[in-house]
């Protein structure tokens, strides 16, 4: 799990600490974060708590040529015991559409991550495909432990707009990087 250590690395700069030069996509942000990554996200305020946020990303660590992709709920909202959870990635809020995903992503412990690169790109081939159409809503939903006190469900909402350009730009500059070294 090697992820584990680079995602526990990058909780607090993706989440808490501002950029010091980012491209912007709409609602979505290239960023660097730190020497040799870099992160291309989506941050979402949650609609009862404008401080609560909740962030879709995809990193890269140039250095070690690793791409991964985080989902990190509002703190405190996730709460798992599974070494794997199962995410639904739906473009309606109410139903399940055969063009939506099904994946299992691991546990961070306060997030989820995805390591495979099939899987990644078919994430990013889903939300570039809901751009397409003009869908404003992507739906993440993923299970709590039962026992846990939280809702049995996490439901986190980004908007795909913007998504295909900047994930591109992203790309060429995470492959940019790994070339040089």
């Amino acid at each position: 799990m090697r992820a584990f250590v680079l995602y526990a690395v990058l909780w607090l700069p993706v989440g808490c600490i501002p950029a010091t030069a980012a491209e912007r996509y709409q609602q979505w942000s290239l960023e660097p974060q730190g020497e040799g990554i870099i992160a291309f996200s989506f941050r979402s305020n949650s609609s009862e708590d404008a401080i609560a946020t909740s962030e879709l990303a995809f990193v890269c660590n140039q250095e070690s040529k690793y791409v991964g992709v985080m989902l990190m709920p509002s703190r405190g909202t996730f709460k798992s015991q599974q070494d794997i959870v199962p995410l639904a990635i739906q473009k309606s809020e109410n139903e399940f559409e055969s063009s939506d995903l099904l994946q299992s992503w691991e546990n961070g412990a306060e997030y989820i991550f995805l390591e495979m690169p099939d899987k990644q790109e078919e994430l990013a081939s889903y939300l570039i495909a809901r751009e397409t159409e003009g869908a404003k809503t992507v739906h993440f939903y993923f299970p709590n432990d039962l026992d846990a006190g939280t809702p049995t469900t996490n439901h986190i909402v980004i908007d795909p707009s913007g998504f295909s350009a900047g994930f591109e730009f992203f790309k060429t500059q995470c492959e940019e990087a790994q070339q040089d070294q």
